[in-house]
């Protein structure tokens, strides 16, 4: 008889492209439940554990413990990134700002002289009387 294990795997869902872990217990097909994030499974399994006394499966632990540290360095480097948007932000706030603006000096703004327009006399069109040529009667 197999010893009865906990078990951790990874699904596909039905209403999105997320991934779901599912904990259960080896032979067990009740005792199975879905978690969306791969700490709250390991939590789940902990719990299984405490409650049944089965063990965990080690390679199970060992890629939960892997998804983990990934999902921890993507929300490190997106905080990271979310953190220098925001003050790239404040800083383009802070320049451009009306009050900053409007409390720079004239003298720092260059004034361009004005170009005088330069007016355009319109002609008038004058027709041209239009004779036959040798090719225009050959056409006709």
């Amino acid at each position: 008889m197999e010893s009865k294990v906990i078990i951790i795997t990874v699904v596909k869902s039905n209403k999105s492209e997320n991934k779901v872990w599912a904990v259960g217990i080896t032979g067990e097909e009740q005792e199975k439940a879905y978690c969306k994030s791969p700490y709250k499974a390991m939590r789940f399994a902990f719990l299984l554990k405490k409650r049944t006394g089965i063990s965990i499966e080690d390679a199970s632990l060992k890629s939960l413990s892997e998804q983990i540290a990934e999902q921890k360095a993507e929300e490190a480097q997106a905080a990271e990134v979310q953190k220098m948007l925001e003050e790239s932000t404040k800083e383009f706030l802070e320049k451009n700002s009306v009050d900053t603006v409007l409390a720079k000096p004239k003298a720092e703004q260059p004034e361009q002289p004005e170009k005088p327009k330069k007016s355009r006399k319109r002609t008038k069109k004058v027709a041209l009387p239009v004779e036959p040529t040798a090719e225009l009667v050959a056409f006709l």
